[in-house]
């Protein structure tokens, strides 16, 4: 084949593909394809920081808007701020937006006697009616979870062997509160993790002190998206 016959070939075969306009769309196609499974990737293993991103939403609007915009977490934070202080118990219960969520968490006093799981009449009220906003706010994208902690006294009872049964029976009974008031049963969590996950915790070769202990007795409830 002479060089005058390759080219005129060659020169055929440019122009059919680039005639066609399609040529481009199989390089951009697995572009977009790895793009997708990069995004995918880093999602299912990022441990997403649920406070943050409603933080940024938040931020994002207000941006774009001028005003400042409520988001679902602002929102249920505002109005239990709004019962905790009503109630006076600022000091046994607080409210903030961390990375699960919204973290509402009582002192142990504020809602159980010690050594009892029971839930104390005293604190019916304000738990009714923090539960009657996380009822009407939570949606099925969301998550309840509630968690028992004890500090590091141990107890043994015919009831309760260690802290570990008395600190899942106090988040369960905050669940089953929740879940009498209409919050449903899909979107519940109870858990005991007794002093494993200590609040407050001494300086190495030290003991806990007195204080550190009553921080560390609490329940919390989170308001998390799945």
């Amino acid at each position: 084949m002479s060089d005058k016959t390759y080219k005129r070939g060659l020169r055929r075969r440019r122009q059919t593909f680039d005639a066609d306009g399609e040529g481009w769309i199989v390089t951009y196609a697995d572009a977009i394809t790895l793009l997708l499974a990069f995004f995918v990737m880093i999602l299912s293993v990022s441990d997403l920081n649920q406070g943050k991103i409603e933080s940024l939403k938040e931020g994002l609007a207000g941006v774009l808007t001028g005003e400042k915009v409520v988001t679902p977490f602002s929102d249920i934070k505002k109005e239990l701020d709004q019962i905790i202080n009503q109630h006076n118990m600022q000091e046994n219960v607080s409210v903030v937006i961390d990375k699960k969520g919204v973290k509402v968490e009582f002192s142990d006093f504020s809602l159980y006697d010690s050594g009892s799981a029971a839930i104390r009449p005293q604190a019916l009220p304000v738990l009714n009616e923090v539960t009657k906003v996380i009822e009407s706010s939570v949606h099925k994208t969301h998550l309840v979870e509630v968690e028992g902690h004890t500090d590091d006294v141990p107890i043994s009872t015919e009831k309760f062997p260690s802290n570990w049964e008395l600190s899942a029976a106090r988040a369960s009974n905050v669940v089953k509160y929740l879940l009498g008031k209409g919050v449903k049963k899909e979107q519940l969590k109870a858990s005991g993790y007794a002093d494993s996950r200590p609040k407050s915790a001494p300086i190495e070769g030290q003991v806990m002190d007195a204080q550190q202990r009553a921080e560390n007795r609490r329940v919390v409830i989170y308001v998390r998206r799945y």
